[in-house]
């Protein structure tokens, strides 16, 4: 029992991608004296024995050359420096220093197909299979020779067995008591860490699964060779894998990968970013609401213009035009999932008999087809997310009158309260807007139930909460936008402008927001290393609709990441600007308090617990107040009279005993 702990401990599934490509290239003697002595000639897809399970399949026809572009990238290089890679690092220096001691070997094997494919195993683990194409090989002896000199180099044992008439090799390290197994099926050398791979590939071979699956076919056939390896998803398998990373908030992502069955990339990678470009294949059974977005071809993206340089993480649907948009999707939906558009029909039909109106005439016409959420980094008014939905208008005067039309109704048949109010020229308007967007947008729009909007440009923007709203109106006067933000400029500049899905993300102001994503072992990894996260700070995935097959490009831009070691008087000016900004976002804090939240204004501790709250008359302090420790129990009592403090004002300790009196 101890050996098997100890054996299950030391197992690196990088160390077994190494050393799996140095026995791939020795497979080469071994697979040439089998055929050369004994067995016929038989010729299989290296795509055949990809077991059905895979999750990614990573194809070269230069495994050795391109390597050598990836590794030397930089990248790469930097990854490699993390504590999480230090494995790799090592891994890589040993296979290094094995090719440059056997450059025979390296100019014999260097040209030949290799796919891997990676796949989810039980306990958590991912294995990986790898598939050499031999072809012919020419030689013999020299290779041989070099093989053997391989073999003496690694010291390893060897056994054989037999399963379904194929011999596996077992290599097993005198060490570690790891073992590798390898194995001749026909043509194709193949090797794994895991013994479940190799028989399942031995097995594959006489009924594939994927190789014959028509949309890998058209995958594979569409994917450029001009990278430095193709890499295809079977989005099938996607969430098994996921699963080992995130944690239960998924959103809509489970959805749309749903709807894929193979995406096709190729992968760039140079000095300041690695580049994917591709096609996704849909299947044939597919969620209407996605078949619908996918099939849409989308429109040019502008929210960026208005939208705020203080965006964490971005979303943009792009729809041709949203009234068609929703018939081509009630369309779908009643063909091929009746009950479910009974349901969506249910709901239709009540909002609009309940507020008297036409959803379609009154909410879906005024709108462009551009839709955008955004995440702002956190910090400026508390712990909660913020968020924005910025929905474009045709025309903006029709959009007011559209929406100042439903707020009469909804006035008129509900008991729901109407607020407006006037900050710095923009109209605040809130109204009860619930399962609007969410019935014809799905759940992205959900939060937005019961939102807080307003115009600005071509835009009805909307916000789960009012400071949220006021503090954008305070970023676009300062045209502090998305629009000016060089990281957003540089991945623009890389994308098509007219897309359907597009996703960015900055990844030093995001990464607060993704511990609820991940789970803690991920967390905890990504924590540890996260000046490495913060050298890709900007990314972006975009999809563009065809009828027949969906573009997709994805971006990771690379630039060192160095903490600012800022010198003393540095630190002041800091310190005078963030005290300006307290400033801000006290007076903007004041004003919603009055406005939207019965005239209380509260702060809040940045772990989210009640700091203080004080009665608020006229946009002043006016009337009780109390401040509370951290962990909830009352440390002031007090009141003010037109912001200024007043009367007998008590202090508490942390235990709840009176400290002190203090009359003013």
């Amino acid at each position: 029992m101890e050996e098997n702990k100890q054996t299950t401990k030391k197992k690196n599934p990088v160390k077994w991608m190494i050393l799996s490509v140095l026995l791939l290239l020795m497979g080469y003697g071994m697979y040439r004296l089998v055929m050369f002595y004994y067995a016929p000639h038989r010729s299989t897809q290296q795509i055949y024995l990809v077991p059905g399970d895979a999750v990614f399949i990573l194809h070269s026809n230069n495994p050795v050359s391109d390597w050598k572009r990836f590794s030397t990238s930089e990248p790469w290089q930097c990854l490699r420096r993390s504590p999480a890679f230090a494995d790799v690092a090592r891994d890589a220096s040993k296979l290094d220093s094995a090719l440059q001691a056997n450059e025979r070997l390296l100019a014999l094997a260097g040209k030949r197909d290799l796919m891997i494919s990676v796949h989810r195993m039980r306990h958590e683990k991912l294995g990986f299979l790898y598939i050499l194409d031999l072809q012919k090989v020419s030689e013999v002896k020299t290779l041989k020779e070099q093989i053997d000199k391989l073999y003496a180099w690694m010291n390893y044992g060897v056994t054989y067995r037999k399963y379904k008439d194929t011999e596996i090799i077992e290599l097993r390290d005198p060490k570690t008591r790891d073992m590798l197994y390898t194995a001749f099926v026909d043509n194709h050398y193949i090797a794994s860490s895991t013994a479940g791979l190799i028989e399942a590939s031995i097995s594959e071979r006489n009924d594939p699964v994927i190789g014959l699956d028509p949309l890998f076919m058209e995958a594979d056939q569409s994917t450029d060779d001009d990278g430095v390896c193709r890499i295809f998803v079977q989005h099938a398998t996607l969430p098994r894998l996921l699963d080992l990373y995130m944690g239960k908030r998924k959103g809509y992502l489970p959805a749309i990968g749903a709807s894929m069955a193979y995406t096709g990339l190729s992968l760039q990678a140079d000095k300041e970013k690695f580049a994917l470009k591709g096609y996704t294949f849909l299947k044939d059974t597919v969620s209407p609401y996605i078949a619908t977005l996918l099939h849409s071809e989308g429109r040019e993206m502008t929210a960026h213009k208005i939208l705020s340089d203080r965006t964490a993480f971005y979303t943009s649907i792009c729809v041709d035009n949203p009234v068609s948009f929703v018939e081509e999707m009630e369309g779908m939906l009643a063909n091929n999932e009746p009950s479910l558009y009974a349901t969506y029909k249910e709901s239709y039909e009540r909002i609009e008999n309940m507020l008297d109106l036409s959803l379609r005439d009154d909410f879906l016409s005024w709108m462009a087809g551009e839709f955008a959420v955004i995440e702002l980094e956190p910090g400026l008014l508390g712990h909660d997310t913020e968020m924005l939905l910025a929905v474009r208008a045709e025309e903006l005067g029709r959009a007011q009158e559209k929406m100042e039309y439903i707020e009469k109704q909804v006035k008129k048949n509900t008991p729901v309260h109407i607020r407006k109010a006037n900050y710095k020229g923009y109209e605040i308007n809130y109204v009860e807007l619930k399962g609007f967007f969410a019935l014809f947008f799905g759940k992205m729009f959900e939060k937005f139930e019961k939102p807080y909007y307003t115009y600005v440009n071509d835009f009805v923007v909307f916000s789960n909460k009012p400071a949220t709203l006021l503090s954008f109106i305070e970023d676009y006067e300062q045209e502090r936008t998305l629009r000016n933000d060089n990281g957003f400029k540089q991945v623009l500049a890389q994308i098509d402008s007219r897309s359907t899905y597009f996703v960015y993300t900055n990844s030093i102001k995001f990464f607060p927001l993704m511990e609820p994503l991940l789970n803690q072992k991920t967390w905890e990894g990504w924590s540890a290393n996260r000046e490495i996260v913060y050298s890709f700070p900007y990314s972006a995935l975009q999809i563009v609709g065809d009828r027949q097959k969906v573009a997709l490009r994805m971006v990771m831009n690379y630039h060192p990441y160095h903490p600012l070691v800022m010198p003393e008087e540095a630190l002041y000016e800091e310190n005078d600007t963030e005290i300006s900004e307290k400033a801000v976002i006290d007076e903007l804090n004041r004003f919603y308090a009055e406005k939207f939240q019965g005239n209380i204004y509260r702060e809040f501790y940045s772990g989210g617990a009640l700091k203080s709250e004080c009665e608020i008359r006229n946009g002043r302090r006016n009337g009780k107040y109390h401040e509370y420790f951290e962990n909830g129990s009352l440390k002031i009592r007090g009141r003010y009279d037109k912001d200024h403090p007043t009367g007998t004002w008590k202090y508490y300790t942390e235990d709840g005993a009176l400290e002190k009196k203090v009359r003013l």
